[in-house]
């Protein structure tokens, strides 16, 4: 990020846009998740130890971003969605840019799309959600909730059937 944001034409676009705020909070979870394992390895921490400081860091570290977000929010600091995001939550027809709401692949997916691009996985989803109902563990936990988000998603976007498809 810091090296595309020497390139002119990119600036400060990174740190300002919504989109991007997101894989950024997950950066700095991993920075604080090293930071405190870094920590534990110096000072030898018990578990307890080691559970309540990473609590605290954590704490602090949404402590931080609430203040940076709460002073930045009202200068107007961050952009608004792009309507390629907000094509995702509003009705295709309303996201105000002509180009993508003429654009087939921008348009819901049908039940024929999900048969035809997704056969043989699709019939077999039933049988997998009964494993992952009678098997509970964080492989189930991150299958359901993948197919949550990929079944939300796909239906609005035709083109997002075959990004979410196993």
């Amino acid at each position: 990020t810091f090296l595309a944001m020497q390139v002119p034409v990119v600036g400060w676009t990174p740190l300002r846009s919504l989109e991007q705020m997101g894989p950024l909070g997950v950066f700095l979870g991993y920075q604080v998740l090293a930071v405190c394992d870094a920590r534990r390895r110096s000072r030898n921490l018990s578990v307890w130890q080691f559970v309540r400081f990473r609590i605290a860091a954590f704490m602090a570290l949404g402590v931080g971003l609430v203040v940076v977000v709460a002073v930045l929010m009202p200068m107007g600091y961050f952009g608004p969605l792009s309507s390629r995001i907000r094509a995702l939550f509003v009705e295709h027809t309303k996201t105000g840019n002509p180009l993508v709401d003429s654009v087939a692949e921008h348009q819901p997916a049908s039940d024929a799309a999900y048969q035809h691009y997704l056969h043989m996985p699709l019939q077999y989803c039933f049988m997998g959600s009964l494993v992952c109902l009678f098997n509970r563990n964080n492989a189930c936990y991150f299958v359901a909730l993948y197919g949550l988000v990929a079944m939300h998603f796909s239906g609005k976007m035709s083109r997002l059937v075959l990004i979410c498809a196993p």
